[in-house]
């Protein structure tokens, strides 16, 4: 398969993308849910971002790094337990399910972000977070006082990771998949 010559830098991040089960779970909330003042995520979008936004000027080296690594992993379950105005409480941005994270997620953070060199090198641990809105400047009072932490259970497997390129519209921003490689599929030597 041949690739494109990558010629301009593009504004990307690793994510892994919400399967369908927890789109279904973001569906249902955001129907029961319609009358919030927020943007909600188109559920194409919907992912876990890994490594955050950098510029890159060549994709092919960091989807063959993708591959390899997603190769020996395995598909990683994980649980949100609630939904809540974020990251700060009082100055919301954004709404967002969270739980605790597995470890591998850590470990994949802080391997990915070494190996690309990125500016965005976490020295925290990874916070699991699947951002479902956002919530215009002049919302966020609105939200901040009437809306607390609401419990939920959603469970998922995560099955891939992705290089996405970041578009940002005035719309909001939209994500292209420049590449994805599914976990598991290290062959074994006979």
């Amino acid at each position: 398969m041949s690739k494109k010559t990558d010629t301009a830098a593009k504004r990307v991040f690793i994510g892994i993308p919400a399967e369908k089960e927890l789109k279904e779970a973001v569906r249902v909330f955001r129907k029961d849910h319609d009358t919030l003042p927020v943007r909600w995520i188109n559920q194409d979008n919907l992912h876990l971002t890994i490594v955050p936004p950098w510029l890159c000027s060549s994709v092919e080296p960091v989807c063959t790094l993708l591959e390899e690594i997603a190769s020996v992993l395995q598909d990683i379950d994980v649980t949100f337990t609630s939904v809540s105005p974020g990251p700060n409480a009082r100055k919301p941005r954004l709404l967002w399910a969270t739980g605790s994270a597995p470890s591998v997620l850590s470990t994949l953070q802080q391997d990915l972000s070494a190996l690309l060199s990125t500016d965005q090198q976490e020295k925290r641990s990874y916070l699991l977070h699947l951002t479902i809105a956002r919530i215009r400047f002049e919302n966020q009072g609105i939200i901040a006082s009437k809306m607390p932490a609401l419990q939920v259970e959603w469970s998922a497997k995560l099955r891939k990771i992705c290089l996405y390129e970041s578009l940002l519209k005035p719309s909001g921003a939209e994500y292209n998949v420049l590449c994805e490689a599914p976990f598991g599929l290290k062959k074994v030597k006979e």
